[in-house]
């Protein structure tokens, strides 16, 4: 009866044993299944596509023509005609003193005037300033880094807020700087009459475009270098960036259209 019951618990118990025995081995596997997955991430195949890389800035309305009156010696202002949002044209008396008659220089909005009738005004003191706002350009002022990449010629999109879903566009015709900033003057193809000098705008001046490139998320990048998946190996490979706009990346050299991109975990 007792070898009965002995053989009886070597054969019951063997699975048993095995279980425990292995328990830790199948613990780690899938431990270790699991971090793989977590620190590869979610994985992603490069596409082809358009991309702009651009320099996104504010830009100012500007009048091309600005004219401001100051006398050169001191004199005694007997009569300023005009009024601010007079309509002057060029020959029109803008001003009188006791020793001289002046006349607009050009055709314009007047857009200032110093309340200074009736006394004496000391040299360069601005009397009034007119406005020719039937031409008119956007200035940007850029960091030195973004205006290192800025050139004559580059096209440009404009944005009004009261202008909603109605693009404009320009060229890039000046850069140049001034007091330790670095300007950047913009020539609209077409103002519409409304705009007016010292509104603003969101400008996208076009740096570069890519018709097909093969195109990945920017969140894969990692100093120059991507996690990637060929033939069912995964390893991390330094790659060659060209256009990039935030969001997406083109990649010259280390991927191939039919790799995977590991992108980082979230």
């Amino acid at each position: 009866m007792l070898q009965r019951l002995a053989a009886w618990w070597r054969q019951s118990s063997r699975p048993i044993r095995l279980a425990v025995a292995f328990a830790p081995a199948l613990a780690l596997l899938i431990s270790s299944v699991a971090m793989f997955r977590a620190s590869n991430g979610e994985a992603t195949a490069p596409r082809r596509g358009p991309i702009l890389e651009a320099i996104y800035a504010l830009g100012v309305v500007k009048a091309s023509q600005v004219y401001t009156l100051k006398l050169g010696v001191a004199a005694f202002v007997a009569e300023i005609p005009v009024s601010e949002g007079d309509l002057v044209r060029k020959g029109d008396v803008i001003a009188r003193t006791d020793s001289n008659v002046f006349r607009s220089p050009l055709n314009g909005v007047v857009t200032q005037v110093s309340d200074v009738t009736g006394g004496t005004v000391m040299p360069g003191v601005a009397l009034l300033t007119i406005m020719d706002v039937s031409g008119k350009y956007l200035l940007l002022s850029l960091e030195q880094e973004s205006v290192l990449r800025v050139k004559k010629g580059l096209k440009a999109e404009i944005s009004f807020e009261s202008l909603r879903g109605e693009k404009l566009h320009g060229t890039v015709t000046r850069i140049y700087p001034s007091d330790n900033q670095f300007f950047v003057r913009i020539d609209v193809d077409h103002f519409p009459e409304n705009i007016l000098p010292d509104m603003t705008a969101d400008v996208a001046i076009e740096v570069e475009r890519r018709e097909n490139a093969l195109l990945i998320p920017a969140t894969a990048l990692r100093k120059g270098m991507v996690r990637r998946r060929r033939d069912g190996k995964v390893e991390e490979t330094p790659v060659r960036v060209g256009v990039a706009d935030g969001e997406w990346a083109e990649i010259l050299e280390g991927l191939e259209p039919d790799d995977e991109v590991l992108l980082p975990k979230r």
